[in-house]
């Protein structure tokens, strides 16, 4: 039974502002954008009550002379005089004052720490101590700067470090002076000058890539409702082309579902209303656009329907105010009453503060989804570079990518006028589309166009979309054998044997915090060393693997086009098999037929948003059952069987090898459920790492195949010792 959830640029700007952020960073535009809404207006307000319940006389009369006075005393200056920049700005003008105050500390120099003697030369010593660091907090090795376009963005931040601490700006002529000490830079250091490609994901892109997050057993997320909440991701950025995090700020206040009549006689449709509220700000609040998305009848394929998935997501939060509309049955009984043209369908108001996209979290029986925590860009940004990967495209694959391709059909659509582009876009003027967003690969057919000839449009949109690249042979991750070759590069083996003699000094050393930092120390190279060798593997596949392809093609033997892969692969969930065959059905031949069809998919969404898929660790590899179901049994039968008898080995008085929490969980899949481990100490750690971990103070835990509440974490481990022989 599903339950009911509980409530702009500067005018003397280098010509090195252009950057190359990371995707961490959802800014598109300059740095300097401010939020002028922030919660010290909210204390300011509460100040201000304050003052106002002591002086109103009543409510029709004016304040006293009291009231206006006392606030003449109280307001402070500061608060509405500095630049009021969001949290992630804020952070990365501390980071680079820090910077500052380093470099000057480091070359004994600490009178040059005061902005009041900034210089050229100051500037050039420091920004080019900045790109020799190698070495970051804690010791830990950085990256490096590549490209020139990053240095850019280092002086951008550095001039608002400036103007926050003096209240003024740069002197013109020495920003006019660091156009010529940055190029310098960057040839001194070999940046690159090539910027980031701002790849489009395109609609052929965009349905390649919907089908392989429906369709793939290789990315296996935590909760079922994450794939689900990654598709309406990729289907609301590519219809809205709105910036990420608007459409992960949506709440359900910001929809709207109307039953909504068809003005040419066709059958009622859906319409969902999208109000996106949380967009970018620029000096001020933006008023918010409503984007509305009416269904489609006989649409060739439902897995770009919006509607079915949220409308799933919608009847698994029972989040229609009306208490018997709780299923898509429910749905397709409703009508619109003569007369009328609309029946609205409203939400529960309860849960109108309630994130639709929801953050996946860690509890004592494994994964669930937050009540009230909205999905982060930091867990949706990898969801869909891996997505990208899997599909096999050569480019990276970012949720800023529907947002690049979502403009760019936009400005090429003769339907759209350029105010309504920049309303959509929620862009000043077309300016920031064409510096920021316009990609520099050239689409248009130019010696047609010079020619005077039929344009080649399909060849020329081949070649720019993203899916002209696919190659599922592509590497995405290393060999065994290549990841432990790392183990023997000089670095890594120096690291080991200092530890092996500590280890031989120090009783007891595997405690002792020396060994400890020092097999993080290892770790980190390890993995440092496993990416750099990743990457090297990628570029030299790209360029070798077509050269290989040509000669074998030309000496006459067939090319292999077998997919390769290292991660195990898993078998599809009952659950999630369902999911695929309702959304990837043909259309129905009759309305009925369309509308069951429809209902089939929203009742599969519905029922996918429990499902717990686990997240499994890729370098677990699954076992076979050694109990094979008979042929005459179906996989049903099988299934209830392989359960009940893990159930009984948890009961044994041998140390067990299933855990039994897992065995209780009913949102699992089966494998999970009865997975039996090597060894009892593999079960041990198993249990430490995903159930006792996540135990928060005061909540309530039970064993689910005792049927007992237990009262803690202490009770719960020796249940677990006393009835189900796990060592804890």
């Amino acid at each position: 039974m599903r339950h009911r959830l509980l409530v702009d640029d500067s005018s003397e700007a280098s010509e090195y502002a252009e950057s190359n952020v990371d995707d961490g960073v959802v800014s598109d535009t300059d740095l300097t954008d401010v939020d002028t809404c922030t919660d010290e207006d909210d204390e300011d307000s509460k100040q201000c009550k304050g003052i106002e319940d002591g002086a109103w006389l009543s409510s029709d009369e004016d304040h006293p002379p009291e009231y206006y006075l006392q606030q003449l005393e109280i307001f402070d200056d500061q608060e509405y005089t500095k630049e009021d920049y969001k949290d992630g700005t804020t952070r990365l003008l501390d980071r680079m004052e820090d910077q500052w105050n380093q470099c000057w500390i480091y070359l004994g120099k600490d009178n040059l720490r005061s902005y009041t003697t900034v210089s050229v030369c100051t500037l050039y010593t420091f920004f080019d101590w900045l790109l020799s660091q190698r070495r970051g907090k804690g010791g830990r090795k950085r990256q490096g700067t590549k490209y020139a376009s990053s240095l850019g963005t280092y002086w951008k931040v550095y001039r608002l470090v400036y103007e926050r601490a003096t209240s003024g700006k740069i002197d013109g002529k020495m920003n006019r002076s660091m156009h010529k000490v940055l190029r310098k830079l960057a040839k001194k250091h070999n940046l690159k000058k090539v910027g980031r490609d701002k790849a489009c994901m395109y609609v052929e892109d965009q349905t390649k890539v919907l089908q392989t997050n429906l369709t793939t057993t290789e990315k296996r997320y935590p909760h079922g409702r994450c794939r689900i909440q990654a598709q309406i991701y990729l289907q609301l950025g590519g219809f809205t082309a709105n910036r990420p995090q608007a459409i992960l700020g949506l709440r359900y206040r910001h929809i709207q579902v109307t039953l909504l009549r068809d003005p040419e006689g066709g059958p009622h449709r859906v319409l969902l209303e999208f109000t996106f509220e949380f967009t970018k700000e620029f000096l001020g609040i933006k008023d918010m656009n409503t984007f509305p998305l009416p269904e489609i009848i006989y649409d060739e394929s439902l897995i770009f329907s919006p509607h079915v998935s949220l409308l799933g997501v919608l009847f698994r939060d029972q989040a229609f105010a009306a208490y018997n509309l709780i299923s898509e049955e429910e749905l397709s009984r409703l009508y619109i009453p003569p007369g009328r043209n609309e029946l609205p369908l409203r939400l529960n108001s309860k849960l109108d503060d309630i994130p639709v996209l929801r953050q996946p979290v860690r509890t004592p029986n494994g994964w669930a989804i937050s009540p009230n925590q909205p999905l982060q860009y930091s867990t949706l940004l990898p969801w869909i570079r891996v997505l990208g990967e899997i599909t096999g495209f050569a480019q990276i694959t970012r949720p800023y990518s529907l947002r690049y391709n979502g403009g760019k059909a936009f400005n090429e659509n003769g339907n759209v006028s350029e105010a309504m582009q920049n309303l959509m876009m929620t862009h000043r003027d077309i300016r920031t589309f064409l510096k920021h967003y316009l990609s520099r690969k050239i689409t248009v057919d130019t010696q047609a166009v010079v020619r005077g000839i039929q344009p080649q449009d399909a060849i020329m949109r081949a070649a720019c979309t993203m899916s002209r690249s696919i190659d599922t042979r592509r590497p995405r991750r290393l060999t065994p054998e290549q990841s432990a070759s790392v183990n023997d590069h000089p670095a890594v083996q120096y690291l080991l044997q200092e530890r092996e003699r500590l280890k031989r000094t120090l009783r007891n050393a595997t405690k002792h915090p020396k060994y400890k930092e020092l097999s993080r120390k290892i770790n980190r190279e390890r993995q440092r060393l496993r990416d750099a060798l990743l990457q090297d593997v990628k570029e030299r596949w790209e360029y070798e693997q077509p050269v290989r392809d040509v000669e074998q093609q030309l000496a006459g033997i067939d090319v292999k086009t077998d997919i390769v892969t290292v991660q195990p692969q898993y078998a599809m969930l009952p659950a999630q098999k369902k999911l695929v065959d309702a959304i990837m059905a043909p259309p129905g031949v009759t309305l009925e037929a369309e509308i069951r069809r429809r209902n089939r998919a929203i009742q599969a969404v519905t029922e996918y948003c429990g499902v717990e898929e686990g997240g499994i660790n890729p370098l677990r590899a699954k076992r076979r059952s050694g109990n094979v179901a008979p042929p005459a049994k179906s996989q049903l039968e099988h299934d209830e069987e392989a359960l009940e008898t893990a159930k009984v080995s948890v009961y044994k008085e041998k140390r067990p090898k299933r855990c039994w929490k897992c065995i209780g969980n009913p949102n699992l899949p089966i494998e999970d459920r009865i997975y039996e481990f090597s060894r009892e100490g593999d079960l041990s750690r198993h249990f430490k790492r995903k159930h006792l971990k996540y135990i928060m103070e005061g909540e309530s835990l039970s064993c689910e195949l005792c049927q007992v509440p237990l009262e803690n974490k202490m009770h719960l481990q020796r249940h677990g010792l006393e009835v189900h022989g796990t060592v804890t």
